[in-house]
């Protein structure tokens, strides 16, 4: 192989490689928004008096984005574990379901 054609295949490989780590980057901010919205939605319910069509909405939303990734981003949860406590967090992390198989 020359040295011409090494150098296109791993430039090829390179960009690649960015491509899919910006959309990566992109389903994660995604679900961030997503996450971000729901909470104003739900803090707009209980505390507003606004109807839970919005917060459905955007469950929904979030389910739609959890079919067409593949699967919950855990590191949601992580991020927010203040929030939400330990325990649930580890209940609902790859771990906690591996320690639970063992």
């Amino acid at each position: 192989m020359s040295f011409i054609a090494k150098v296109f295949e791993i430039t090829e490989k390179g960009v690649e490689g960015g491509v899919d780590a910006v959309e990566e980057w992109n389903q994660h901010r995604h679900a961030q928004k997503l996450l971000l919205k729901l909470g104003v939605a739900v803090y707009a319910e209980q505390r507003l008096g606004h109807d839970h069509d919005t917060v459905e909405r955007i469950l929904n939303a979030i389910d739609g984005h959890v079919a067409e990734t593949g699967e919950v981003e855990l590191d949601h949860l992580r991020v927010a574990k203040d929030v939400l406590g330990e325990e649930f967090v580890q209940a609902h992390s790859g771990e906690a379901v591996v320690e639970a198989t063992a």
